[in-house]
C-alpha cells in the first residue's frame, strides 16, 4: 500500500511538472510561445526589409517568434548542411530549385494547411504565378517575389529612328523589324545595336514557349530536338550573325566584355530583355530616357517563395507566418523599398507599386502584371539539365556549331538524364 502511494505521488509530480512546462510554452503547445527560425539570402538592406515585414506579422501572431538568418555564399549548399546536421530552419526561402528539395522530402506540401486556413490561392495569385512553386501537382511554397522578364527600351533612340514603342502585341518578327531600324552603322562599323540577344537561358527559353514548344512532353520526355526549339534557337542566333542587330562575342569583347545592362545604360543597345533589378540600376543613370514593356508573348519570372521544412516541429505556426508574409500589409515594405516585383495580385496592382518613381520618374510598372508566364520546366534535375544545355548552346551562340548537331547532342544528353 505504501509503495502504491509513492507511485501515485510520483505520477502526480510528473503531471504537475508537465503542466508547468506547457504553461511556459516550452513544448510549443496551444497558448504558449513558439520560436521559429527562417533562412533567406540577400544584402543587409534586404535583411532589414524582411525583418520589418516580420515585425508586421508579429502584430498578428505575437506568440510566434521568428529568428531571421541571412545565409551568405552558397545558399543551397549551406542549408543542405544544416538539414543534414539536424539544424534545419523551420522556414526556408527557395527559388527555382525548390523541386529538388521537394523530391527529397525536405520541404512539405502546403495544400492541407492552405485549405485548413481558408487561403484562397486564386484570389492571392494569378494562376501562372501560383504554379511556379508546384511539384507533382502539389503546392510547396507561397510565392513572395515574381517579377516577369520585361523589355527595356530607350525611348530617345526609338523616337530618333521613328519606331513606335513596343507593346505586348508584338511578335518575334516585330522585334526583329524594330531592331533592324534601331541598328546604326558608321563607316561600316556598328555603333548602336537594336537588341541584345545574349545566351542566357530565360532569353532563348521564352522563344521556345512562344513558338508553342516546350522542353518536355506531357509524359516528361525531353523534346529539345523539335521544330519549335529549332526555330527559337535559329531566330536567336540569326539576330546576331544574320541580321546584325545584336553584338557578336567579338564585338562584346572589344567593348570590355560588359553585359547587356551597362550597354543599355550607355545607349549602345536600344532594347534588352531582363528583370526587375535593372530598374534600380537605371534609376541612378542620368541622361537616359527609358521605359519598360511586357514581353511579346509568354515569358518567364524570376521568383522566390517561402517553404516549410519537413524537420520543423511547428509546421502549423510556420504556415501562419509565411501566409501572413504574403498579405498586402506585409509585402508593402518590399514594394516601398523598390526591391522587387511582388508575387501577389494585390501587390502588383497596388498604387505603391504602380505609381512608384525611379530616378524621379514613373515607368510602366503595369508591365509586370500584364505579362504572361509560361509553365517553367523546373524539375529535380534542373541544375544538371541546364549545365548540359548551356555547355552546348554556348558553342552554338558563338556560331561555332551547327543547329542540327546542337539540338541532337542536347536531346541525347537529356534522354540520358531523364531515362
Amino acid at each position: 500500500m505504501r509503495k502504491s502511494l509513492k507511485v501515485i505521488s510520483l505520477l502526480m509530480l510528473v503531471m504537475v511538472m508537465g503542466l508547468t512546462a506547457c504553461s511556459k510554452g516550452d513544448s510549443g503547445a496551444a497558448g504558449g510561445k513558439v520560436d521559429l527560425s527562417m533562412t533567406i539570402w540577400g544584402s543587409e538592406d534586404e535583411k532589414k526589409i524582411y525583418q520589418e515585414r516580420l515585425d508586421i506579422v508579429k502584430q498578428t501572431y505575437p506568440d510566434i517568434n521568428v529568428k531571421l538568418n541571412v545565409v551568405a555564399g552558397d545558399y543551397d549548399q549551406k542549408v543542405q548542411t544544416m538539414i543534414a546536421g539536424g539544424t534545419a530552419p523551420d522556414i526556408m526561402m527557395i527559388a527555382e530549385n525548390y523541386q529538388a528539395y521537394a523530391s527529397k522530402n525536405q520541404i512539405v506540401s502546403l495544400d492541407d494547411m492552405i485549405q485548413a486556413n481558408n487561403v484562397n490561392m486564386s484570389e492571392r495569385y494569378s494562376d501562372d504565378i501560383a504554379s511556379l512553386m508546384k511539384f507533382d501537382g502539389k503546392q510547396f511554397g507561397m510565392p513572395d517575389r515574381a517579377g516577369a522578364m520585361v523589355l527595356f527600351y530607350n525611348k530617345d533612340l526609338f523616337d530618333k529612328a521613328g519606331v513606335e514603342y513596343p507593346t505586348k502585341e508584338w511578335t518575334q518578327e516585330d522585334l526583329l523589324a524594330a531592331a533592324q531600324k534601331l541598328t546604326v552603322k558608321e563607316n561600316g562599323k556598328t555603333v548602336q545595336w537594336g537588341y541584345y540577344p545574349g545566351s542566357w537561358w530565360p532569353q532563348w527559353m521564352q522563344l521556345i514557349y512562344q513558338n508553342g514548344g516546350s522542353l518536355f512532353d506531357e509524359s516528361g520526355k525531353p523534346t529539345f530536338n523539335t521544330e519549335p526549339v529549332r526555330k527559337a534557337l535559329q531566330f536567336m542566333n540569326d539576330l546576331t550573325f544574320t541580321h546584325g542587330v545584336g553584338p557578336t562575342p567579338t564585338e562584346i569583347a572589344d567593348m570590355g566584355n560588359i553585359g547587356a545592362d551597362p550597354l543599355f545604360a550607355q545607349g549602345k543597345i536600344a532594347m534588352e530583355t531582363t528583370g526587375f533589378w535593372n530598374i534600380g540600376s537605371l534609376a541612378k543613370v542620368e541622361g537616359i530616357n527609358w521605359d519598360i514593356s511586357p514581353i511579346w508573348g509568354e515569358t518567364n519570372a524570376f521568383f522566390n517563395g517561402f517553404t516549410i521544412t519537413n524537420a520543423s516541429k511547428h509546421k502549423e505556426e510556420a504556415f501562419k507566418i509565411i501566409e501572413a508574409l504574403t498579405t498586402p500589409e506585409a509585402q508593402l515594405p518590399m514594394i516601398k523599398a523598390g526591391q522587387d516585383a511582388p508575387a501577389t495580385k494585390a501587390g502588383l496592382s497596388s498604387d505603391e507599386f504602380l505609381n512608384a518613381e525611379y530616378g524621379g520618374k514613373k515607368i510602366n510598372m503595369a508591365a509586370f502584371s500584364e505579362s504572361t508566364i509560361y509553365a517553367e520546366p523546373f524539375n529535380p534535375q534542373w541544375n544538371e539539365m541546364m549545365k548540359l544545355i548551356n555547355d552546348k548552346l554556348g558553342v552554338y551562340f558563338n556560331n561555332k556549331a551547327s543547329l542540327d548537331d546542337t539540338v541532337t547532342e542536347i536531346q541525347s544528353g537529356l534522354e540520358r538524364i531523364y531515362k
